[in-house]
C-alpha cells in the first residue's frame, strides 16, 4: 500500500494528504478563473477581512500557531495570508487553473492546502517538529530562511522540507504547468476535524475533475486524525 503520510502524534494535528495523478489540463481556464472571480465579488460585497479573519476556521490557524509560541505576520495560515491579500487587492488575479482551482477552494473552505508536484519529492511524508536552524527556501524569497525551534514542517522520506508550518510552500516542490502528479497536504486544527478535511479533498477532487482535468485513476487521499 502507498503510504502518502505520517504525523507525529504529539502534534495533535489533523492532516489529510491528496494524491491526484495524470493530470491532462484538458479543460478550458474559463471556467475556474469564472467561479474564482464570482466568488472573490462576493466576498468583497458581503464581508470583511477582519470578520473572515475571526471565523473558527481562521482563528483555528492562529491558537494552534500560539500554542507554539509562533505569532505575527510570519506565522499566519495560508488561508488568511491569501484573505489578507484579496482585501488589500481587490480583486484577485488568476495564475494557471491548477492554481486557481485550489486557491479557490482553499478560500471557500478556509482550510490551508499545500500543492507539491510529486516528481520532486519522495514518499512517505511525515509532519514533524523542527530542531531549529533548518533552512528552507520559500517561494517568492530570493535566499533560504532558517526556522526556529518549535516549528512544524513536512518532509519527505529523504529529510526535504516542503514548506513552513501551514503558512507557506517551499520552492522546490512547487507544482508548475509541467506538473502532472500533485500531492495536496491539507491541514486543520481543533477546529477544523478530520472529517471536514475529508470533506474538502472530495471537493478538490470534484474541482480538479471539473476546472483542470485528469485520468482515469482516481484521486485518492489518506487522512490522519
Amino acid at each position: 500500500m502507498l503510504t502518502l503520510g505520517e504525523r507525529d502524534p504529539s502534534l495533535e494535528i489533523p492532516v489529510a494528504f491528496l494524491l491526484v495523478r495524470g493530470l491532462t489540463r484538458d479543460r478550458s481556464a474559463q471556467g475556474v478563473e469564472r467561479a474564482l472571480a464570482d466568488f472573490v465579488a462576493e466576498v468583497l460585497a458581503t464581508s470583511t477581512y477582519e470578520a473572515l479573519a475571526a471565523t473558527p476556521e481562521l482563528a483555528g490557524y492562529r491558537d494552534l500557531h500560539a500554542r507554539f509560541g509562533k505569532t505575527g505576520r510570519q506565522y499566519l495560515a495560508a488561508p488568511e495570508s491569501l484573505y489578507k491579500l484579496l482585501f488589500k487587492r481587490g480583486a484577485w488575479r488568476a495564475v494557471d487553473p491548477l492554481i486557481d482551482a485550489y486557491t479557490l477552494v482553499s478560500l471557500q473552505t478556509r482550510v490551508s492546502i499545500g500543492a507539491h508536484d510529486a516528481a520532486r519529492l519522495r514518499l512517505p511524508l511525515r509532519l514533524q517538529p523542527t530542531v531549529g536552524g533548518e533552512r528552507v527556501l520559500l517561494i517568492g524569497e530570493a535566499s533560504p530562511i532558517a526556522l526556529s525551534a518549535n516549528e512544524y514542517g513536512y518532509r519527505d522520506a529523504d529529510g526535504q522540507l516542503l514548506g513552513r508550518m501551514a503558512c507557506r510552500q517551499a520552492e522546490a516542490t512547487k507544482v508548475t504547468a509541467d506538473t502532472r502528479e500533485v500531492i495536496f497536504i491539507l491541514q486543520g486544527h481543533a477546529a477544523l476535524s478530520a472529517q471536514q478535511l475529508r470533506v474538502t479533498a472530495d471537493k478538490l477532487a470534484q474541482a480538479l475533475a471539473d476546472w483542470v482535468g485528469f485520468g482515469a485513476e482516481p484521486a485518492r487521499y489518506e487522512v490522519l486524525p
